[in-house]
């Protein structure tokens, strides 16, 4: 609202207080000063008339948010006869539009050409924005490029290193293009913060593989030639450009000159081309989103980022493109004396593989791990003797291991792991039978306590998913050498009927295994080479050695003697479990 009161104050002290600016004295030696004065009083008024008539139609485009269009009728204001009103609209509009390295220079040069005459006021307004304004721009410096090297900034001239001020731009991102005849044209992505500086060390490489363009306007008029958006010469001109591809305009006075062409310049050849200047009648600026996108103009590729220059008043076909993004096609119809701004932002493909993150380069991985080790039953030939009465708990131990490999950029690894672990289930109330020495075979219950402990060794190959989130799928493969223990205690009837409580009873028998072991895990990275993981285990092992209760190891039988058991399996065949478990990971 403060700036809307500004910039009507100063529009309304402009139209009711401004008067033509006094001419230079006339030398020597002229006509009579009334015969002089009374054409060029009349000239001077009939611009002042057109100025005012084109500044209150910038305020009605102003007043509709048409930026674009009011910035172009407060700029034909202010060249026809320069007031602070044009002016400072005019920089407001830059302002709008985002162009905030010209809308700095705009402030500045209102209060650079009319600091005296600005009510207080004003005057500080203007001051202000200046201030605000700067925080919004950065500068490029430019070191070590060839002397008289053209440069461009998102495809606008700035004139020629070395520079003789700095180059402000707006904060973000910019491409910054040098070119010179002899040299290959240098051009990079630069990223300027607000208030900050950037650098950039340009050194043009001398060019090896070169041909030649000859250029001429048909008229034979002498003209600005702009090669790649950058003025080389006048015509007729002829330089040494890289072989390839280049884009070709006339610029000369007002708005004479040719739409752009594409050129292609073949290694050690001249090329000639002539083309006829004409009245361009409209104006054009293009601003890809993307800034570094590319923009064809009528089917000619003009080069990246933002374009702007004259062309033909009608119809123009616009495409704008850039790798990773739906490249987008537009019709803009500019009517003669016209100039307006078309921005393209492209939508992103999600589909492109210009987003796909580069693999990361293969590495060493080393993992350790603890986990619970749960074991619903241990099979055998107990289990399956285990009725309603009997009660069977839940296996349950723990483990260690250490995972060892190596790991593809692609995510696929592959290496071998060692490791122990232990595991106890008991199972009381099962059906048994003591069979005394002599004698038949006593009924009663048991309760045996298996403990399995082994250590493990093997190979593994796996899969990791994700950065943020890293997934890791593994599969193992290997041997398991231990021991199962097996502590029996029971009641039973001796030959008397009454009942006599089993000391405990113990064996240990080797076991082997071979274990099958899918795995997965999700990890925290905590850096670059660390994190933290969680995940669960399903290990099967398939039984080597089938382990029995000896017929052989005699026990007490009470007042009976010694008796025996069976030898009753006292693992199956095949054992599962699940083994929850955290570790760390680290990659080298």
């Amino acid at each position: 609202m403060r700036r809307r009161v500004a910039i009507g104050l100063l529009a309304a002290l402009e139209l009711v207080a401004s008067l033509p600016r006094r001419a230079l004295g006339a030398p020597e030696g002229t006509p009579p000063r009334d015969v002089q004065e009374a054409p060029a009083a009349a000239s001077a008024a009939a611009r002042r008339s057109e100025a005012v008539a084109r500044y209150n139609k910038g305020r009605a485009l102003y007043a509709e948010g048409s930026w674009a269009a009011a910035l172009a009728e407060f700029l034909a204001s202010r060249q026809l006869h320069p007031m602070w009103a044009a002016t400072s609209s005019a920089a407001l509009c830059l302002k709008q539009l985002k162009r905030h390295d010209e809308a700095l220079a705009m402030f500045e040069a209102l209060l650079r050409e009319f600091g005296a005459e600005l009510p207080a006021g004003a005057k500080e307004v203007v001051q202000r924005e200046v201030v605000e304004l700067r925080g919004l721009v950065g500068t490029i410096e430019i070191d070590g490029a060839e002397p008289g090297a053209g440069v461009t900034i998102d495809g606008q001239s700035r004139g020629e290193f070395p520079l003789l001020a700095p180059l402000r731009v707006t904060a973000g991102s910019h491409v910054v293009r040098l070119a010179k005849e002899g040299f290959e044209p240098f051009e990079r992505r630069v990223e300027v913060a607000g208030g900050q500086t950037a650098r950039v060390a340009a050194r043009l490489r001398a060019l090896m593989r070169a041909g030649r363009l000859r250029v001429a306007e048909q008229g034979g008029r002498a003209l600005d030639v702009v090669v790649d958006g950058s003025v080389v010469g006048k015509t007729p001109w002829e330089g040494r450009l890289a072989a390839g591809d280049h884009v070709v305009l006339l610029r000369g006075e007002g708005d004479l000159g040719t739409l752009p062409v594409s050129v292609s310049i073949e290694l050690d050849r001249i090329t000639p081309i002539t083309l006829q200047a004409e009245e361009l009648a409209a104006a054009l600026r293009i601003e890809p989103e993307p800034v570094n996108a590319s923009v064809a103009l009528d089917a000619v590729t003009v080069g990246r980022g933002i374009w702007e220059g004259r062309l033909r008043a009608g119809e123009h076909r616009i495409e704008v493109a850039a790798p990773g993004f739906v490249p987008e096609a537009r019709r803009i119809a500019v009517a003669r004396g016209e100039r307006k701004v078309l921005h393209v932002r492209l939508g992103r493909d999600e589909l492109s593989p210009f987003w796909r993150k580069p693999a990361r380069p293969a590495r060493a991985v080393v993992e350790l791990g603890t986990a619970l080790m749960l074991v619903p039953s241990f099979g055998g030939d107990i289990t399956g003797q285990c009725g309603e009465a009997c009660r069977m708990r839940v296996g349950a131990g723990g483990g260690a291991v250490i995972h060892v490999g190596y790991e593809l950029g692609m995510g696929l690894g592959f290496g071998v792991t060692v490791g122990h672990f232990a595991a106890v289930q008991t199972i009381s109330g099962w059906t048994a039978s003591l069979t005394p020495v002599g004698m038949p075979a006593q009924a009663g219950t048991a309760e045996d306590v298996i403990a399995l402990r082994a250590g493990l060794a093997g190979a593994w190959v796996g899969f990791t998913l994700g950065e943020r989130w890293p997934l890791h799928f593994r599969l193992g493969v290997g041997e398991m050498l231990g021991t199962v223990l097996d502590t029996r205690t029971g009641e039973f009837y001796a030959s008397n009927a009454r009942s006599y409580r089993l000391d405990p009873s113990i064996e240990q028998h080797d076991a082997a295994f071979i274990h099958v072991t899918p795995e997965v895990r999700i990890g925290l990275p905590l850096g670059r080479h660390v994190e933290l993981t969680a995940g669960v285990a399903a290990p099967v092992l398939i039984n080597l050695t089938r382990p029995q209760w000896s017929e052989a190891h005699g026990v007490s039988a009470g007042i009976d003697g010694l008796g025996t058991f069976r030898s009753d399996a006292l693992l199956g065949d095949v054992l599962l479990m699940l083994a929850p478990g955290i570790g760390a990971r680290f990659d080298f």
